[in-house]
């Protein structure tokens, strides 16, 4: 299994395509990297088989239309953000422009995803920066792709409507339970891996919980 990264501005996102031993291969957070998506499958010859949204932000989800038209992949996200897409493609959503307007194919949860037939990749609900926020683990290969719950030397926010500390902090704790090698391809920043972020992400709390702990 091979990971194709893309940096994508304005907003720095990862975007992330996998490809298996057939040429298979699924996108992680089109953002706004339609062109190197494209560009990508056509000069490695690649089948698209799906997009699957970490979450329903605008600047993840901005080229879901443009990559679902042009290769037919079924767009995957979880059943609690499905609506998200819609509120995405509303004028003032974000500082974007209001993004094209694509439907789920497929609402997802927790467990086995089968779109690559040679690679084992999993669902894990990992909410609390918005309702159905999702990681993406391929355990036979220590790779975990966060979204914007893990970032390397960080975490995603909680002050947004849908977001909810409790849920973020147990998200984290699940995450931190997982191999230390394994390695975290993030919705922001640069890569990391679970050893790099252990010494503090073990035991963390947000600051206004720390305190109400004492």
């Amino acid at each position: 299994m091979r990971v194709i990264p893309f940096r994508v501005p304005p907003f720095d996102n990862g975007t992330y395509i996998l490809v298996d031993e057939r040429r298979d291969a699924v996108v992680i957070d089109p953002s706004m990297a339609e062109r190197e998506i494209m560009r990508a499958l056509r000069d490695e010859g690649l089948r698209l088989l799906a997009i699957l949204n970490t979450h329903g932000h605008p600047d993840h989800v901005y080229g879901n239309a443009a990559v679902k038209e042009a290769t037919r992949a079924r767009l995957a996200i979880h059943r609690l953000d499905a609506y998200r897409l819609e509120l995405a493609a509303r004028p003032g959503a974000s500082a974007l422009p209001p993004a094209p307007l694509a439907a789920a194919d497929d609402l997802i949860d927790e467990g086995p995803l089968g779109y690559l037939a040679d690679v084992r990749l999993e669902a894990l609900h990992t909410p609390g920066h918005t309702e159905g926020s999702t990681s993406f683990h391929l355990p036979s290969e220590g790779i975990l792709f966060s979204g914007d719950v893990l970032f390397a030397g960080a975490v995603g926010r909680v002050d947004l409507p849908g977001s909810d500390a409790d849920q973020m902090e147990a998200s984290l704790r699940r995450l931190a339970a997982l191999p230390p090698g394994t390695r975290v391809y993030p919705g922001h920043r640069a890569p990391t891996t679970i050893a790099e972020e252990l010494p503090w992400l073990r035991d963390f709390r947000f600051p206004e919980r720390r305190e109400a702990l004492r």
